[in-house]
């Protein structure tokens, strides 16, 4: 969770994914579901993960937070793409007071931006041998400022700027606990942006931000039977549009063996800087999850266990809120992490 000067935390902070394809509100009272509302956005509104049609993000997440009915203004957000970088990095060790002043030095080394525009925050994930191995995180200001304002003009309080990845990371250690200490892949497949978070002990050890989801999917349909993008979508939704699943097929595989390779070489990247981590299993989340055969093609592939996120195995739904969350499954995982955000919860 970015220090960032102007925010703040409270305990009645909710979740409120603002991706590509659509606005995801979560509210958490304890270990119940309290508030659930989803609204759509327009194609392109947001690409690889920069707004690009502010008025109708701003539209979406009053939308959102409406059909949510939340009580609070109080939001948690996450971001992720290209202004975002995250590195596994290593200095020798410095007493903890001294600690940010030295990463702010080895980040200079890492980070394409100058250090003066970006906001930067690091997680210590080990000692040894007087070294620490850290995870230092930088997103650009300009970033920050960008989704702040759009939930700032939708009439709310940004209290939180997580990253989209790390929420990911907090749900999965809440309903889906790695009990055998392997190495976790989560993978989100959102619209436009693949986020990557590999876990060991509920610790991020490596997580990258992919530009490929959804709508390479959807512009794979649309080309190979020449229909629009709306009529594609939906086909990919399993709609009934006058497409039959069959003649999806051809184009869905296609873009299902590019997938599996943008995957495979961010695990090849992993495994050159993890001494020989070895990954264990694969837990997908995203909208793109849900695609049929997707979870057994992918292990086939890589060879190793596939399954879906379960964002609400261990929160309580009311039966008001469960055919949505039925339908929605893995989709919302990065909003239920980002509801779990609470006051103190990083305190360096």
């Amino acid at each position: 969770m970015f220090n960032i000067p102007f925010l703040r935390r409270t305990s009645d902070t909710f979740g409120l994914d603002i991706g590509s394809s659509a606005v995801k509100v979560v509210q958490l009272q304890g270990s119940s579901l309290v508030a659930l509302g989803l609204a759509s956005l327009p194609p392109d509104a947001i690409a690889e993960g920069t707004i690009k049609d502010p008025p109708s993000v701003v539209d979406a997440i009053k939308d959102a937070v409406g059909r949510a009915a939340v009580g609070s203004k109080e939001a948690a957000i996450g971001v992720s793409g290209r202004e975002l970088i995250i590195k596994k990095v290593q200095i020798p060790e410095v007493p903890m007071k001294e600690l940010r002043d030295a990463v702010q030095l080895e980040a200079e080394h890492h980070i394409p931006f100058a250090i003066d525009e970006v906001f930067l925050d690091y997680h210590v994930v080990g000692r040894h041998d007087g070294a620490m191995d850290l995870i230092v995180v930088a997103v650009k200001k300009s970033k920050v400022v960008e989704y702040v304002g759009v939930v700032e003009e939708a009439g709310l309080n940004a209290m939180v700027v997580d990253v989209d990845g790390f929420a990911l990371g907090n749900q999965f250690e809440l309903n889906q606990q790695n009990e055998r200490g392997e190495a976790v892949a989560l993978i989100d497949i959102g619209a436009s942006i693949m986020k990557t978070n590999v876990l060991r002990g509920g610790t991020p050890i490596f997580a990258r931000d992919i530009p490929f989801g959804g709508n390479n999917y959807t512009h794979a349909i649309a080309q190979h039977l020449k229909i629009p993008f709306d009529q594609a979508e939906s086909a990919k939704l399993g709609r009934d549009v006058g497409v039959s699943w069959e003649s999806l097929v051809p184009a869905l595989e296609s873009v299902s063996r590019e997938l599996s390779l943008e995957v495979q070489r961010t695990f090849d990247y992993f495994a050159s800087t993890a001494d020989s981590e070895r990954i264990g299993k694969i837990v997908l989340a995203g909208g793109c999850a849900q695609l049929p055969g997707l979870t057994d093609y992918l292990s086939s592939t890589w060879g190793i266990p596939v399954e879906l996120a379960q964002p609400f195995a261990r929160i309580d739904v009311s039966s008001g809120h469960s055919e949505v969350v039925g339908a929605a499954g893995p989709s919302l995982a990065v909003a239920v992490g980002l509801a779990l955000r609470q006051p103190g919860d990083k305190n360096e």
